[in-house]
């Protein structure tokens, strides 16, 4: 298969495997937001917040996890990835309150940076030439796991009583993770050269060589952190308040603290390796990871938003059933094992900068046409477009992760972490957004936030030259 040895295609499957399950754990709530507001006793504001709790802490948890990864390697840090959201799923199906919904919802995204696990160990097992390819078969099956849950959970839900038939099937999503997470545990390689390829290190921050650089990592947290008090400042909103005042000014001084510690951090590391100097072979242009992190800001965020609103949307604008709309919603995501390992095939075949402006530049077209849908469309022209839509955006995840691994390997957990973290950022924006206005205007500001995207493009250096020992 494409070249891959044994060892390589073993790798390859266990680890799809494992991030498809965290995906169909992570999403097992999209097919149910109408269910939960006529079984569950939760408004429609309520499911908005959950849609944004359902991304939040992704954010942090990717540049954490991205660390983790480094220092542990990625199949101890995957196998309790799969326990912790196995966990979580049982918890979510028990609960009752909007509070613990909230709780469940928050702490289920942290199983989202299942995929900086896998960009790992796929990046230790693939060599340069077929890094695109593996990283688009391995996040495209695993992004499927969001088109899975949502056609395969709500016909097992069919099956029982409405009230209980969506816990049964989120539960269900939680007992296949644990099952994976001993499978995983007995089955997944670690290379053997590992300790001595790939240094240790404790911080969580990344190196840079330059003190441009050391600017660009500076301004790259502020969006992180702004995204988290946005979410904050959502969860203290008039129509569902869950924070006071006070609270709320209180957990926005802690995100704001959490900020400066991390810049602190960064500068803490950074300024004496500047100092002193680094050898040539560390030097690599930071820029690159800043470029596909806006990127993967519109690819994923935006794939992460239409998922988690596109069945609701398709039930309310076209008048479907709730099962019909989740069937059909899944086609935003449905491509993902199709489309994903193709962008990072031609970026590997075509070039990886003029595909991916190619595939942004196709993005912002189709979001400011998916903004013209009415009721009045044809369904089938509606779902088309969408589905277009989807591919170009998935292609473009693929392509974007074809170049992470790229920038220097030492660093491939830290950096798919910020990259990822970025994801989840654009899907806070997205959601939150959405709040303030209707569909038709929330896909037409994906699209500006494309334009931006496409002129960022223009800083994307080449990668041909990355030839040295940190960057094969």
């Amino acid at each position: 298969m494409f070249g891959f040895d044994r060892n390589q295609q073993g790798v390859l499957h266990l680890t799809w495997i494992a991030f498809f399950l965290t995906f169909l754990a992570w999403f097992n709530m999209a097919p149910f937001n109408t269910t939960l507001e006529h079984h569950a006793g939760l408004s429609a504001d309520q499911i908005r917040i959950l849609m944004v709790c359902n991304v939040a802490l992704t954010i942090p948890a990717r540049i954490v996890i991205g660390a983790l990864v480094d220092q542990h390697g990625p199949k101890i840090v995957f196998v309790c990835l799969l326990v912790f959201s196995g966990a979580v799923s049982l918890y979510f199906a028990q609960c009752t309150r909007f509070n613990e919904f909230v709780a469940a919802r928050l702490l289920m995204g942290v199983a989202g940076a299942g995929f900086v696990v896998g960009i790992k160990m796929i990046a230790e097992w693939f060599p340069p030439e077929k890094m695109g390819t593996a990283q688009g078969i391995y996040a495209g099956w695993g992004n499927f796991g969001a088109a899975a849950a949502a056609f395969t959970l709500p016909p097992i839900a069919a099956a029982f009583d409405p009230a209980t038939g969506w816990r049964v099937a989120t539960a269900f999503s939680g007992v296949l993770c644990l099952v994976w997470a001993w499978v995983y545990h007995r089955q997944a390689k670690e290379i053997p050269e590992r300790a001595t390829q790939f240094p240790v290190t404790l911080e969580k921050t990344i190196e840079v060589t330059s003190y441009r650089d050391l600017v660009l990592q500076v301004l790259l947290f502020l969006p992180l952190y702004g995204a988290l008090g946005v979410f904050v400042w959502k969860l203290s909103h008039p129509s569902t308040p869950l924070l006071s005042g006070w609270e709320m000014g209180g957990l926005l001084a802690a995100v704001g603290v959490f900020c400066l510690f991390e810049i602190y951090r960064c500068l803490q590391v950074n300024l004496p390796r500047l100092k002193n100097g680094l050898h040539e072979d560390r030097h690599y242009p930071f820029q690159q990871i800043v470029v596909l992190s806006f990127v993967y800001a519109l690819t994923f965020g935006s794939e992460l938003a239409v998922i988690s609103m596109f069945p609701e949307y398709l039930e309310t604008t076209f008048a479907l059933s709730a099962t019909a709309a989740a069937i059909l919603g899944s086609s935003f995501a449905f491509f993902n094992l199709v489309t994903r390992p193709s962008g990072g095939w031609l970026a590997d075949r075509i070039g990886r900068r003029r595909v991916l402006f190619v595939l942004v530049l196709g993005c912002m077209i189709c979001y400011w046409f998916m903004g013209e849908i009415t009721p009045a469309w044809p369904l089938t022209a509606a779902i088309a477009l969408c589905v277009v839509c989807s591919m170009l955006a998935q292609a473009g995840n693929g392509a974007c992760f074809a170049m992470v691994p790229l920038i220097r390997k030492d660093l491939t957990g830290k950096m798919a972490g910020m990259a990822g973290a970025y994801g989840n950022v654009g899907a806070v924006y997205f959601l939150t957004l959405l709040s303030f206005v209707d569909a038709s205007e929330f896909f037409r500001w994906i699209s500006a936030y494309a334009l931006f995207v496409l002129v960022s493009l223009m800083f994307l250096k080449s990668f041909n030259h990355l030839h040295n020992s940190f960057r094969k």
